[in-house]
């Protein structure tokens, strides 16, 4: 009985070591649903990220001491945010505040496939230009353009990186019966949350 008992312990102890792991984006397959006041509508973000002020965000990015560049790129952004003087809500990562996503209202466009792409090329120009000025490296990954039942998305994603440092950030304009959203996502994961702005858009 006791050769029964330790045999099964030993199965145990070794298969537990064959089971996959949590891998490190698994986390992201967990999501949460954060409202957009403003607009009435909800996007749906990874778990973790909550609305935040634009001064607890402040307060959070002295944490990048050692990344100062990326805290004056995140201090930039929420400054063009504001100066737009629009209603916009800012969600955080809790983990860590590079993490983040600005939703704003903004122009509605009247968008063909002619102008969506006068779009992306103006966008990614003035990303290139802010890039320069923030003295960080610049690449655009793509610029694309979709559109769902009820609105009109175009989207730029690109990388900015400094040293050994980078983060991928995607803009998105969404145009509606109902007016125009901008979003700006910026995190250190590779995440766009398209598949939620399309459902987003299309509701």
């Amino acid at each position: 009985m006791k050769k029964i008992l330790l045999l099964l312990i030993v199965i145990l102890v070794v298969g537990c070591e064959f089971l996959p792991k949590e891998s490190k984006f698994s986390k992201f397959s967990k999501f949460s649903k954060n409202t957009i006041e403003f607009r009435n509508n909800t996007i749906v973000l990874t778990s973790g990220y909550s609305k935040t002020s634009p001064e607890e965000f402040k307060n959070r990015l002295d944490s990048l001491e050692n990344k100062p560049k990326f805290k004056k790129v995140a201090l930039h952004e929420l400054k063009k945010i504001e100066d737009k003087k629009v209603d916009f809500e800012l969600f955080v990562d809790e983990n860590n505040v590079e993490n983040y996503v600005f939703i704003y209202t903004c122009d509605f466009y009247q968008f063909d496939e002619h102008r969506a792409a006068r779009v992306v090329a103006a966008l990614n120009d003035q990303l290139q230009d802010e890039s320069n000025v923030q003295e960080v490296k610049y690449k655009r990954i793509h610029g694309r353009f979709f559109f769902t039942p009820t609105s009109k998305v175009v989207k730029l994603k690109y990388l900015k990186a400094y040293k050994k440092d980078r983060k991928f950030q995607t803009e998105y304009i969404v145009a509606s019966k109902s007016g125009g959203i901008g979003l700006l996502i910026s995190n250190l994961e590779d995440i766009d949350f398209e598949s939620s702005i399309k459902r987003f858009a299309s509701k």
